[in-house]
């Protein structure tokens, strides 16, 4: 496939993929923006996962990378989506940032926005989907992880949303301070309150 790497974004979110229906029916999907050996099979498998969601006529946003678990959402969604008149995906979404990583492909996916930073960027995929599904990913996934899981401690129940973590190793620390910070009185419920970790395809379409 050629990769291009321009494409029309909207200054603001179109409000048709903000709506309740939209939001529910979108999943974000997070995770490392560059490829490694060390991740290899999440990207696989965030592949397989988002071929599904395509099937199942679901939503994906994402920050069209075109590496790492990025490339892969992009990809499988580029492949499996349905398209426009234009030829657009139009299940693959996409929000890129202000200041860009130099990978981006804005023109195979509908662009919502961009974002003046990466904390921006979060608050905007959250105001499009209701499901942020998190794959292994350096120190900015691990941001994203946590900033979500803070909305949803802090957030009102109705704006709670479905943070499915994907790698029960990879986040076991994470895990473990969240366990650490309920048992010293420091939070007053439960992590699993605010999160799942699975590992496998099936578990997470049985959470989604």
């Amino acid at each position: 496939m050629q990769i291009t790497f321009r494409g029309y974004i909207p200054k603001n979110i179109p409000q048709i993929y903000k709506t309740e229906s939209s939001k529910k029916n979108t999943i974000a999907v997070l995770g490392s923006s560059r490829a490694s050996d060390k991740i290899m099979n999440y990207m696989d498998l965030c592949s397989n996962v988002v071929k599904g969601l395509m099937l199942s006529g679901k939503k994906i946003v994402h920050g069209c990378g075109t590496t790492g678990v990025m490339g892969a959402a992009h990809f499988a969604g580029v492949k499996y989506s349905q398209k426009n008149s234009e030829g657009k995906p139009v299940q693959n979404l996409g929000i890129v940032t202000d200041k860009r990583w130099g990978n981006e492909d804005t023109e195979n996916c509908i662009m919502l926005t961009s974002a003046v930073s990466e904390s921006d960027r979060i608050d905007k995929f959250a105001e499009v989907a209701d499901t942020m599904l998190i794959f292994p990913g350096s120190v900015t996934t691990l941001q994203e992880a946590a900033t979500l899981i803070t909305k949803n401690y802090y957030g009102d129940i109705e704006n709670k949303k479905k943070i499915i973590l994907v790698g029960r190793n990879y986040f076991k620390g994470l895990d473990e301070q969240y366990h650490t910070l309920h048992k010293s009185g420091l939070i007053n419920c439960q992590p699993e309150e605010l999160y799942t970790i699975v590992d496998s395809i099936d578990e997470i379409n049985k959470n989604i």
